[in-house]
């Protein structure tokens, strides 16, 4: 195939008016020392580990291939307290606040902060060789909520510094992501691609266009399916070569503001030479953590996702594109990602679309190209890589193929869809052209709600004004990345004598849980960088704590009965009422209100009852049951008291 080298040294010009060739951007980055957290350069004792322990069968079955995706890790739930176990220590220059968090058999660990108001503090997060950080004031997105990288191995020391003791870490952990391991053989799973995937640094013909690859790695947060996710992409080139760091995937990959702000990009996860095996680590060509997501489509529209990357290092390239379709039967190339594995190649040709059915979601033939390989094949985690119809020219972003076993398909021959370039251009062109840009500007970049017991306290509605310099009208969008805000409208236009008016609404059905819920509204313009509010919602939810005792006990005989006092106090500040009661599992909820004298026991009150029994066969222990539902929030509970009647 055509070799395009000379193309990609130099900031070529388009050979068409529709075709963009690729380019490569060769100014030297300026790179800063990281600061390296303090128990690098002190003597110090180990930090105490908090462990998680192994993962259980439900977690380790949520490993591999989900809705066409390769899963390569799960989230876990950190317990109330688990930050408790931190101390801190005073060190020259301020005290150092440590915590080593365990999941075992982990390849890699990062953590999810939310309610992070660190202020002037510093907070690392390290393991090895891996050091992520330091974050400081409310993290890098301004609003408190955000996902570290990832640090290699089983454990995670998380390490603040501060200028003086603080009562507590001034964070919250709400998950970990544990990049699991192939328990069989301890590697990680990224490296089990078919054994038919062509390494692609035995192509030289091609040594230039994979620069422009990228192994992706994320989480899901927003769906059914949650967890660590790989899927491939490209940067992709401006047609003034204006070095943007825009990276084009699948819809299907990165279709949220949260997804695209927990990416992970890696340009050189590749073998070391022509069949030399998978390296040993993802590479050291890394655009910096997160990245925003600027526009994208879902299957029905052509599944495709453009994100603004926080930068992408010297000497990726910026591939081309062409907003032509090739013809039936032309030789097309994908290089990919497959299981997330290294870098592979495959060569293929075009050939007669279908309609495809992805679940339930059409993928209609007039948005994809069909392409039947010769040699090599995709895998689940090839999602999102480029379709190139000569080195460095995108023409597809890969939606879907076979998800049967890869060696099964080294023999039965595979068949990809890629999503069209031409029909994403639409959408893309006011980025990938560099239109002109007007910036839409939000009156707030924070609104923040309140409630109380599944109630939205103070208005569930709150409006933000959007103005413009331009006098003449700006046509805007906003979009909602948490599916517990919605908008109104979702689209207008706006100029510098009419401003828009923007509604934010929070649902209060979607808050089960007492927390605080981190959200955002992506405002875009034309090609303008989008403009962000965080959204933030704090559920308080009333819950009663219900202390059952019997007095005395154990319970002594006297004349021939056994008399005792029932007590249940509540020590939580929220009423409750009793709903029912068992003593060895026989029902006395009917004497609830004769022997308490109500159901209703208030906030931080006390209800008793007196009973007696006779006709015991001592020494015995009986069993009393309590059951309960709170007034306000709605929250049930039980409680189980345990009485020993003596002689």
């Amino acid at each position: 195939m055509l070799h395009r080298t000379g193309a990609f040294l130099l900031i070529a010009a388009s050979l068409a008016a529709q075709r963009k060739d690729p380019a490569v951007n060769l100014r030297p980055e300026v790179s800063s020392a990281r600061e390296m957290p303090p128990s690098r350069r002190l003597a110090l004792s180990a930090p105490a580990i908090a462990p998680l322990g192994a993962l259980t069968a439900a977690e380790r079955s949520k490993i591999g291939v989900v809705n066409h995706l390769r899963r390569i890790g799960v989230h876990r739930e950190i317990p109330d307290g688990f930050l408790n176990r931190g101390a801190w220590t005073q060190i020259p220059g301020g005290w150092l606040w440590r915590l080593r968090l365990q999941s075992p058999g982990a390849a890699g660990i990062r953590l999810e902060f939310t309610n992070f108001d660190a202020g002037a503090a510093k907070v690392w997060i390290h393991s090895g060789n891996s050091i992520d950080g330091p974050y400081t004031g409310r993290g890098p997105y301004g609003n408190g909520d955000f996902w570290s990288a990832t640090v290699r191995g089983e454990e995670a020391t998380i390490e603040l510094l501060a200028n003086q003791r603080m009562p507590a870490p001034p964070f919250h952990l709400h998950k970990i992501a544990h990049e699991a391991v192939e328990a069989a053989t301890a590697q990680p799973l990224a490296d089990y691609a078919a054994y038919c995937e062509l390494d692609v640094n035995c192509y030289p013909d091609w040594a230039v266009a994979k620069k422009s690859v990228a192994h992706i790695q994320f989480e899901e947060t927003q769906g059914a399916e949650q967890g660590t996710f790989v899927c491939s992409g490209a940067a992709v080139g401006t047609r003034d070569n204006s070095f943007k760091p825009y990276l084009l995937t699948a819809g299907h990959c990165i279709h949220d503001e949260p997804a695209a702000r927990s990416l992970e990009t890696n340009w050189d996860y590749e073998s070391a030479g022509c069949n030399s095996g998978p390296p040993n680590g993802l590479g050291t060509l890394n655009s910096q953590n997160g990245g925003n997501l600027v526009a994208w489509a879902p299957f029905e529209q052509g599944d495709f996702s453009l994100v603004l990357l926080p930068n992408i290092p010297a000497g990726v390239v910026f591939a081309g594109w062409d907003t032509g379709d090739p013809d039936i039967g032309s030789p097309v190339t994908g290089i990919h990602h497959p299981l997330g594995s290294y870098k592979r190649i495959s060569f293929g040709a075009t050939i007669p679309s279908q309609d495809v059915f992805i679940g339930t979601d059409l993928a209609p033939a007039a948005l994809y190209h069909l392409v039947n390989w010769a040699d090599g094949l995709t895998e689940p985690g090839s999602s999102g890589s480029p379709l190139f119809s000569a080195p460095g020219v995108i023409v597809g972003m890969l939606t879907y193929g076979p998800d049967e076993p890869g060696d099964f398909l080294c023999t039965a021959g595979g068949i990809s869809g890629y999503g069209k370039f031409s029909n994403a251009y639409l959408r893309l062109q006011p980025y990938l052209e560099d239109f002109p840009v007007t910036i839409v500007q939000p009156s707030a970049t924070a609104v923040e709600f309140d409630g109380q017991n599944h109630q939205i306290v103070g208005g569930a509605t709150q409006t933000v004004n959007l103005t413009v310099q331009s006098a003449s009208p700006v046509t805007w969008s906003a979009r909602a990345d948490a599916p517990w805000i919605t908008l109104s409208p979702v689209s207008g236009t706006v100029s510098s004598s009419q401003p828009a008016a923007l509604e934010i609404t929070v649902n209060p059905l979607y808050f089960a849980a007492a927390d605080t819920y981190a959200g955002t509204v992506t405002i875009l313009a034309g090609a303008a960088p989008p403009e962000y509010i965080n959204v933030q919602m704090t559920m308080r939810i009333d819950a009663s704590n219900v202390v059952a005792s019997a007095s005395p006990n154990p319970v002594g005989e006297a004349g021939g009965e056994w008399q005792l006092s029932l007590q249940l106090q509540e020590t939580g500040g929220a009423a409750t009422q009793l709903t029912q009661m068992k003593i060895d599992g026989v029902d006395y909820s009917a004497n609830l209100p004769v022997w308490f004298g109500t159901t209703l026991l208030p906030a931080n009150g006390a209800l008793s009852a007196a009973i007696h029994t006779s006709g015991l066969v001592v020494p015995v222990t009986k069993y009393f049951e309590f059951w309960g539902k709170d007034v306000l929030s709605g929250n049930t509970w039980y409680r189980l008291l345990t009485v020993t009647f003596t002689p």
